[in-house]
């Protein structure tokens, strides 16, 4: 995708600043703006239009969450993750299920940060290994309170499902498919509405657990 335009949105100016500093240092990468709290980060993805937000989960004003759901909302091709210290099982969740495609701990080395904004800016769904068991047992969870869910599904939406799981956009979607891209949307609003799911994260989460994908990233940005 080339370039990958970052937004920094964190109240420590300092972490910030270091942060931004080795992230321009990266050949594909490019800090374009940063800012202290939500409603900064909501006014400068609709002026800007990154490809990737990086946001705390602890910022003021308008907090990581209706953040994430306004610009899931207003700015759908941008991806947000949360970059923080809180290990939360709560703050991961509600991150996720407002639509955060990454959570990523302030603790893990610099390196597989980078490979974490690369592979976020693709579309893929990217939790910090010591959290994304978490995720998983989670949405096991929801899974069991189903009933046979998945059986509900056609041959087209679980193909459409395993695309999801892989970042497909509805775009994607309908090239692939030979399909029209406001079928395509029909299809994954129905297959949301199916398996009682909020999103595309929690769809894309789903298909691993149900091993409808095989392909899952390891914390060296690697496919296995």
């Amino acid at each position: 995708m080339g370039q990958i335009k970052v937004l920094l949105a964190d109240e420590k100016e300092i972490f910030r600043e270091g942060l931004a500093r080795l992230l321009d240092e990266q050949e594909y990468i490019e800090v374009v703006s940063q800012c202290s709290n939500g409603n900064q980060a909501i006014e400068k993805v609709e002026e800007i239009k990154p490809h990737v937000v990086l946001m705390d989960t602890d910022i003021s004003e308008c907090d990581n969450i209706k953040a994430t759901q306004h610009i899931n909302e207003s700015s759908p091709k941008v991806k947000v993750a949360m970059l923080t210290d809180s290990k939360n099982e709560e703050d991961l969740f509600s991150a996720i299920e407002a639509g955060a495609t990454g959570y990523l701990l302030k603790d893990m080395k610099f390196s597989d940060l980078v490979k974490s904004i690369d592979l976020i800016g693709k579309g893929e769904v990217v939790v910090s290994p010591p959290l994304a068991g978490k995720l998983v047992n989670k949405f096991t969870e929801m899974k069991a309170s189903e009933v046979e869910a998945k059986d509900g599904l056609s041959e087209r939406e679980l193909e459409i499902l395993k695309m999801l799981a892989k970042g497909a956009t509805n775009k994607e979607i309908a090239e692939t498919l030979f399909i029209a891209e406001n079928t395509a949307k029909v299809h994954v609003k129905n297959i949301l509405e199916k398996l009682q799911l909020r999103n595309r994260q929690q769809a894309a989460a789903y298909a691993v657990q149900e091993g409808l994908v095989t392909e899952v990233v390891d914390k060296e940005g690697k496919s296995t």
